[in-house]
Order: structure tokens, then sequence, then C-alpha cells
């Protein structure tokens, strides 16, 4: 068994500084917070702190301005998120899924388009399979549906990962679903418990107060088709808000049929006192084929043929989820928040795979709380957030030999692996804002984080005992805002900390230790009259970083394991500008916005023993996104958009074969009234481009003679897609 990580007390010791200066900041904010008074939120002292540090609460203040939207007070929850990321020290994001409708919205790349820092690397198309990485995490995706890491992804606040921290977009994610997602890259989800590499994203869904209600349907190239219906209530102090989808691809390729139906309602209630309610639930049932990865010789020829084995064995899984979620939150009258929530999920799945069919259920539960205190410290405006988070999930998993038959469906063989894999974390932390005048505020945050995984062997036959692994991490994070007039500069140093997932622990030899590291970041972002621009620069020093390290140098098959030193570095950008009234032509109603999202990517070994200072695979180094999109007020909407990756990204440790870099040019026009008829056109890939669109990492050499080629996803080709939607 692998020796257990460094304990608790070792990991204290080792930033033992940093950490007590964090906590000494934290007490005196309890203190000094705790004993300021309440105070109306009309006046006073109460409203500087509001404009300072506003998570909660809309003060009287212009709309804000981000690359490519402007939030109205009109819509409270997305300007509540929005003036909640312009107090983090660092990069964020912010997507309103309602200004996404103009196009086709399905795939969590329509979702995550023109975001700087998040990278979706498409598979087969629709909903299957993706890899979506912030910073390097989850750049590798393991074989079952848990493979997705190193992002914790929220919905409406409760976690949607596997509680071992895996996650995948099959079961969760449908842009159409949803009012708004906020994303912090990195460290700057420190506060929200997140304590992974990739940060957090935290997706909301609409209320009944306020929410849309809409019909829709979508259609179009390789046999798409989707249908939603959304309603939304209020009476009084009470609000409900409900959605259904259903979608259907066959998408581009043989053996490609994709299918999933969903449905989301919560509903809420206010009371007195500042008190509200709100109950979440949720369903979903997809089924998919996997129709696998190709040669960059059948992208390059346009080949449509599925993998031969794929086909062979039939693979694919039908995916089942039930959720429930309760928040109670409290709005004190100086602008402090209280919220406590709890939820639990169920996921079933059964995934054919090559020779073998697995089957599992996840049950997971959690609770959190957190409360926001706002006051003085020595006359300064200051806010402090204790938070905690508590989750337990178990999988039964077993896994038969996949009876096929020359490609007919296979039957399920004698069980042979059966585990219960279990999983525990807590995370609490603290994160304090502190005015220092003169346009710095000091950013402290400390959180303290435990994990336990236990997996059992339960099959009788080859008894394996069980594996279990504790590892507990004390993370520091201290940043700095500077803000004067539409600018505002930023830069912290967070550490960053993974524990082992259930692909870890089921792997043959698997990890000995959690990844962690230490990154140090800087940016800025700010208006200057029709530009609107954000920028961040990061440098991480990762150790033990989880790595898919399937082969040698040589070729010889290893394992998933910790890679050593590895470094993680790029910059983020973002830039938004009214070209007409650049010109000094602009009219109320008419706009012509132009936006790019630039995304420079250098991860490498560090010294590593077989592979030197190689390129990691998969990520490419460059990608820029930019549309040119005409709009007025009426409704009438046209644009064009591109997305250019000058190079693809490595497929090999060794840095023999790379994707080549791509060109796609996409069109789009319709009408979306506030309300009434609309519709949209959506023409992608305008030219035709073969590309590739994703990589399926794991070859160590691809010089070796027997190394399998075939690690490579074919992008979408020309496509044209039509919606109408009727809003009232």
């Amino acid at each position: 068994m692998p020796p257990p990580r460094a304990s608790f007390a070792s990991a204290f010791r080792r930033r033992a500084r940093f950490a007590a200066a964090a906590l000494a900041l934290g007490a005196a904010s309890v203190s000094a917070l705790g004993a300021a008074p309440e105070k109306d939120a009309g006046g006073g002292d109460g409203e500087d702190v509001m404009i300072v540090f506003d998570y909660a609460g809309i003060p009287p203040r212009p709309p804000i301005k981000l690359p490519g939207l402007t939030v109205e007070a009109a819509r409270p929850t997305i300007a509540t998120a929005a003036r909640a990321l312009e107090a983090v020290p660092g990069g964020t994001s912010l997507v309103d899924a309602a200004a996404l409708r103009t196009g086709r919205l399905n795939t969590p790349a329509d979702l995550f388009q023109l975001q700087p820092g998040v990278l979706v690397l498409t598979a087969f198309g629709g909903i299957d399979h993706p890899r979506l990485s912030i910073r390097g995490a989850s750049i590798q995706r393991g074989g079952d549906p848990g493979g997705g890491r190193g992002i914790l992804f929220l919905q409406d606040g409760f976690p949607v990962n596997f509680s071992d921290g895996s996650f995948d977009f099959v079961e969760f994610l449908d842009p159409a679903m949803l009012d708004h997602a906020s994303i912090l890259r990195g460290g700057n989800a420190l506060a929200l418990g997140a304590a992974t590499i990739g940060g957090a994203v935290n997706l909301v869904s609409p209320a009944g107060a306020g929410g849309p209600r809409l019909a829709r349907v979508e259609a179009g190239a390789h046999d798409y088709f989707r249908a939603q219906l959304s309603l939304s209530a209020t009476d009084g102090p009470r609000d409900v808000f409900l959605t259904t989808t259903s979608f259907s691809l066959g998408g581009w390729r043989d053996y490609n049929h994709q299918e999933a139906a969903r449905a989301a309602l919560n509903f809420g209630w206010r009371f007195a006192g500042g008190w509200t309610n709100r109950v979440y639930l949720s369903a979903l049932r997809s089924r998919v084929e996997i129709t696998g990865v190709q040669t960059l010789e059948a992208i390059a020829v346009g080949s449509t043929a599925a993998n031969a084995f794929t086909k062979l064995t039939q693979t694919g899984r039908d995916t089942a989820q039930f959720r429930i979620g309760d928040r109670l939150t409290r709005q004190f009258a100086n602008a402090g928040t209280l919220s406590i929530g709890a939820y639990a999920a169920r996921v079933t799945y059964d995934f054919t795979q090559g020779p073998d069919i697995t089957r599992a259920g996840n049950t997971d539960a959690g609770a959190d709380a957190s409360w926001t205190l706002r006051g003085a410290i020595l006359s300064r405006p200051a806010a402090l957030t204790l938070g905690l988070r508590a989750q337990l999930g178990r999988r039964d998993q077993r896994v038969h030999p996949n009876l096929f038959t020359a490609g007919a469906p296979g039957g399920a063989g004698p069980m042979h692996s059966h585990n219960r894999l279990t999983a525990e974390n807590a995370t609490l932390w603290l994160d304090h804002q502190l005015a220092l005048g003169r346009g710095f505020t000091l950013v402290a945050a400390l959180s303290a984080a435990h994990a336990g995984r236990v997996n059992d062997n339960l099959l009788a036959a080859r008894p394996g005992g069980r594996d279990s692994e504790k590892a507990d991490a004390l993370l520091p994070r201290l940043g700095v805002r500077y803000e004067r007039k539409n600018f505002q500069w930023f830069a912290n140093v967070t550490s960053n900390w993974e524990p082992l997932t259930w692909d870890a622990m089921l792997a043959a030899n698997r990890p000995g230790s959690a990844q962690s590291g230490v990154t140090a970041e800087t940016g800025a972002r700010g208006t200057a009259g029709p530009l609107v621009y954000e920028i961040t620069g990061y440098r991480t020093w990762l150790h033990d970083e989880l790595l898919s390290l399937a082969t040698d140098a040589a070729g010889t098959p290893t394992r998933f394991g910790n890679a050593g030193r590895t470094i993680h570095q790029g910059v983020e950008t973002a830039v938004s500008i009214d070209l007409l009234r650049l010109a000094g032509a602009g009219a109320r109603n008419h706009a012509l916005l132009l936006r790019a999202a630039h995304t420079w990517s250098d991860f490498y070994f560090d010294g590593d023993p077989v592979w030197g200072n190689n390129d990691l695979p998969v990520m490419p180094p460059h990608l820029l996104q930019a549309a040119l999109q005409y709009r007025h007020a009426s409704g009438w909407h046209g644009g064009v958009t591109l997305a250019w990756q000058p190079r693809g990204g490595w497929a090999d440790y060794a840095n023999t074969r790379r994707a080549p870099g791509y060109a796609v040019v996409g069109l789009g026009a319709g009408y979306a009234p506030k309300k009434g008829a609309g519709f949209f056109l959506d023409l992608r890939n305008v030219f035709d481009r073969r590309y590739v669109s994703g990589i399926n990492s794991g070859a160590g050499n691809f010089s070796a003679p027997a190394t399998d080629r075939a690690r490579f996803f074919a992008g979408e080709p020309l496509s044209l897609f039509g919606g109408v939607e009727w809003k009232w």
C-alpha cells in the first residue's frame, strides 16, 4: 500500500508563517465585524460597505461592464454575481446563458465560447465526453464517466461532482436550463471551498421571479433535434420555475447516436426578517453511442467511419440521475448574508467499454454553510466570509465481460470485479477583504481540507481487501486589489491541492500522494470608453501532478500516477469593443460588438527523469476565439465567429506527434425579441474544414512501432442549424 500523505500537522508546519498571518487577520476581523451594529442599507457606513464588497444586495451603481456583457439592474441575479466577481483579485468570467440563445445552445462548447482560460475540446459532438480544462486541470479523461477532475462544478451552490471530485458532462450540464454561470479560475475559487488547480464553475438556475417563460425548438444537420419548455410563476412571496428539455443527435460519424431528456424544478418562499428558502429538484436520462477515436490520416480525408473496435464491441453508456437540494438564506440589513444548504444525488450508469461492461450506482450527499459579515476595522470597510462544506459518497461498481459477437449487442458475462468505493470530504474556509485606503484592498483566505478514500474489493473469488487513503491540507491565499475609476489591478499567491479520485484508487499501481502546488497570478480589468478588457497571467508550480502515464519512453505500459514536478503557466485575455461607438457613429438602437478571447497555455514537465522538460499533451499552445456581432434593440442580430488554433496539442509525452492547427468560421443571424416569436440560423464551419477538435492522451511515444495512432477526435463539419422560440 502506498505511504499516506503527510499529516495535517506537518502540512501546517510547512506553511505556518503564511497561514498564521491569515488566521490572525481573520480573528481580528471576526472580533471587529461581530461587534459592528447592523446599518440601514439605505445610507451611512452600511451603504459604503455594500459598494466596496457587494456579494449580495445591489446598491444603486452604474451597470457593470464585462467583456461582451452589460449587466443591468433589471437582472438582479446576474448583477449580484457580477459584483461578486468584481471583488475577486484574480481571473474570473461571467456567462449570461440567456444571451447565448441567439444560436444553437446545447453543448459545453456552446456555453463556454469566448471565455478566456476555459478550453472545451470536443470529442463526438452533442453531449458526450468533452475535455473541459481550466489552467490544465482535467486535460486527461479516464475511460469511465467519472474521468473529469480538477474543477469543482456547483449547481446553485451544490457540488455536482461525485464525492471523490470527478465529474462528467453527460450527467448534468445543459446550457439551455441555466440563467448564468460564474467561472473562478484557479485559486480564485478558494473562497468557494475549491482547492484544485482548475478552480470552480457555479451554474445558476433561473427562479420563478423574473424567470423565462418560453417554448423553443432547434433542428439541423446530422439529425439534430432539441425541444425545451420553460414555465415560471410568482404568487406573492412564493415562486416556481420548471424547465424540461429533450435532445437527440445522429452524429456526423457512424455509430454516433445520442439522446437525452432532462427536467428541473425549483420553488421558493420569502419570509419575514430577510429569510428565503428554495428547493431544487432535477432528473435526467441519457443514452450515448461512443464512436471512438480516429487517426490524423482518417480525419484529413474526412472519414466518417466509427472506430472499428468500439463499433464491434458496441461501446456506449446509459445514464440516469436524480438530485434534490434545499437552501435557506438570510439577508441582513448591513448586507451580511447567511446561507445553509443540503443536497442528495443518485446516479446510475451502464457503461460498455470494449471487452467490459461496468454497472455502477453512485449515492452522494452533502451540506454547506457560509456566513458573510460586513462592517469596519479601524474605520476601514471590511468583509469576512466563513464557510464549511462536507460531502460523503459511495459507488457500488460491478464489472462484467462483454460477450459481444461481430458487432451485435453483447450480454454481460459472469462478474469479474466488484468494488465498493467511498469518499468523504470536508472543507473549512475563511475569506477576508479589508480596504486599506487609496484604492487598495487586501484579500486573505485560508482553507483547511480533509479527504478520505476507501476501495473495498468485494469479489470473494479474488479478495483484495481494503485500500484506503486519507489526506489533509492547509491552503493559504494572499491577494490585493487596486481600483481607480474604471481600472482594477490585482495579484495573488494561492495554494492548490487535489486528492485522489476513485479512478486513481482503482489503478493497478495507484498514485502514492495527492497533487499540490502554488500559483502566482496578476492581471488587470476595466473599461476605456467603448473598450472592456481583462488580462490575467499566472504560473503554477505543481508537485505530484496526477497524469495518465500509460507508457514510458520505450512504449512499455506503466500506470496512472504522480508525475513529479510540472509547470502550468499562461495568459488569459478577453476584450470587447462597440465599433459604432468607437467610430463616433453609435446610435441608441444599434451596436456592432467585436469580442475576442485568447488563451495561451504552456504546460510542461520540470526535469522529469523520463520526459525531461517536454510539453504536457492535449492542450494547444494558443486558442483565439472572436465574434463580430450586429445587434438592434428590436431583437435583430447577425454576425460571424472565428475559432483559430495555430498549432494543436501533442498526443504523446515524447512530443513526437501533434494535432495540426485550424481556423473555423461560423455565421449566424436571427430575430430575438423580448416577447413573442423569434428565430435563428446558425451555420458552423462555413468552409467545411477538416480539423482535430480533441485528443485522447495516454501514449508515451508515438514513434514506438506498436503505438496505436488513433488518438484524435474530428471536429464538426459544415453544419446548418435553425430554431424558433416563443416567449411570453
